[in-house]
């Protein structure tokens, strides 16, 4: 399972032909649904990869945001981190809040596999604690993320109480190399910068350090590599690495029972915030990525076996284009950021507070006032959500976000949803996502291996589809209330 953070289908499109490496393996030899996507509305990287690995929506799953806030008498509203768990402990490190899968409400592909044969082995990496923990779902595998803190990869107590010898060769001989790679050149070719919006563009990065190439020495403060590391596409390539180093030590795939591997790429989504999809720093990303994909897929013929491993690849998300490019295909004609003056009325109908009304009256009245706004597009009270028949399809995919104890947003806070305007951003540099919006909720899926056909498939799909087709292809029995469905193009009965 390969999701890479922020990844847009239409990078395909746009860059398609320069692509000679992983990407382009997919492309030539995978099954590529071009019309799938997630059919929720808060598109953030938490409920996307809960998605894919339970085969259901957030309203089941319960991972309505990265964040989200849950109220208790006492202390009010209070914020909680969608993996984090205080129960445990990031080993080696007691300052760090600790990590598990707690929140999940949902079992997922790997705890099927799991229950399916115990000899499975579950592994799973990303540059992220939830790109590698919400895939590995409950199983107790070996689960680790990147900790630029740490300037190592970590896990928590939840899955064991040490580290073992493999992991700590890898922080000790492996990731040292990294070091040397304290400047982040472009690597594009010349004859496809044009492609790209201008290197330098004063809503990029911090305002400043705008233009390649990006130096530690420069960007960096002392003491921090693994923090600026952390924003180039270098991580990318560590997490690969040490995909690898986990296949060769564990011995993924040498038997006869199904092991699974996720490996969750960061570093699109974090340079997509900070530069732009259109960006020339995103463009030089995806190609270092190709071809580190195009590495790794051969390293698994290599050592795993050709025909002896399959892979599936989607994304937790798209992304907007930064509004002072649009209009580009498939987005809105324009966007806008917040001004100061839009964010003083929606703090008005908003404010912060730690304890606010809830009941049915008082969230009526916040829709009806958030509705009054110009650049908010619909807003709905839970209890129209949760009874009766949805208003329209974007009514469907908030009530599809919605679970009970868990606010995604302030607005959630007063029991209501709120839909903004197409190309709506609240960030005043770079960009985001998070709406129900197409440009949002747009993914690649793609599956590539023995068994599965090829070609290109314009069949609708959605994300809770990915495990249900996974378990299908490994002849793994699945929960009988999934949202998603097997796609039959991949793999027939």
């Amino acid at each position: 399972m390969v999701v890479v953070d922020q990844l847009r289908p239409a990078y395909f499109d746009r860059y398609g032909d320069l692509f000679t490496g992983g990407f382009r393996r997919l492309l030539d030899q995978g099954r590529v649904y071009v019309n799938a996507s997630h059919d929720h509305a808060v598109t953030e990287t938490a409920v996307g990869h809960a998605s894919l690995t339970t085969g259901v929506h957030p309203m089941r799953h319960g991972i309505v945001a990265n964040e989200w806030g849950e109220y208790t008498p006492a202390a009010g509203w209070v914020e909680v981190s969608n993996v984090g768990d205080s129960t445990v402990k990031i080993i080696g490190d007691s300052t760090q809040r600790g990590v598990s899968p707690h929140a999940l409400m949902r079992s997922g592909l790997a705890d099927w596999l799991s229950a399916a044969d115990p000899r499975s082995r579950i592994a799973s990496v990303s540059g992220k604690d939830r790109g590698a923990v919400l895939p590995a779902a409950h199983v107790k595998g070996d689960v680790y993320w990147f900790s630029s803190g740490r300037g190592r990869f970590v896990t928590s107590t939840y899955y064991r109480e040490q580290y073992p010898d493999w992991a700590n060769e890898f922080t000790s001989r492996a990731l040292p190399k990294y070091l040397r790679d304290s400047v982040w050149a472009n690597q594009t070719p010349a004859a496809a910068l044009a492609r790209t919006t201008a290197d330098s563009a004063p809503y990029e990065g911090d305002g400043t350090h705008t233009t390649f190439p990006h130096r530690f020495a420069d960007e960096g403060r002392p003491g921090r590599f693994w923090d600026w590391l952390a924003s180039t596409p270098m991580l990318d390539a560590v997490t690969l690495d040490f995909a690898e180093h986990m296949v060769r030590s564990l011995q993924l795939g040498r038997d006869d029972a199904p092991d699974f591997l996720n490996v969750s790429l960061s570093q699109m989504d974090r340079i997509g915030h900070s530069y732009g999809p259109m960006s020339r720093e995103q463009l030089d990303n995806l190609l270092r990525l190709d071809r580190a994909l195009g590495e790794f897929f051969s390293f698994l013929d290599q050592t795993v076996g050709a025909g002896r491993w399959a892979v599936a690849l989607s994304a937790d998300h798209g992304v907007l284009s930064a509004p002072e490019t649009l209009p580009q295909p498939g987005e809105p004609a324009r966007g806008h950021r917040m001004t100061a003056a839009e964010g003083a009325a929606l703090r008005t109908i908003l404010p912060d507070e730690k304890r606010v009304p809830t009941n049915v009256e008082a969230a009526a009245s916040v829709a009806t006032a958030l509705k009054g706004l110009p650049f908010v597009a619909d807003a709905w009270t839970h209890e129209q959500l949760l009874r009766g028949a949805p208003a329209d399809s974007f009514a469907v995919l908030a009530r599809r976000s919605l679970y009970p104890g868990r606010a995604a947003s302030e607005a959630s806070k007063r029991g209501v949803e709120v839909r903004f305007v197409e190309g709506f951003l609240f960030s005043a540099r770079g960009t985001s996502h998070g709406t129900p919006y197409w440009y949002d909720r747009h993914v690649p899926m793609i599956f590539m291996g023995a068994g599965i056909q090829a070609g290109r498939d314009s069949t609708r799909a959605a994300t809770v589809d990915f495990a249900p087709t996974l378990a299908r292809l490994l002849r793994v029995q699945t929960p009988g209330d999934l949202d998603g469905r097997a796609l039959v193009g991949v793999v027939r009965r």
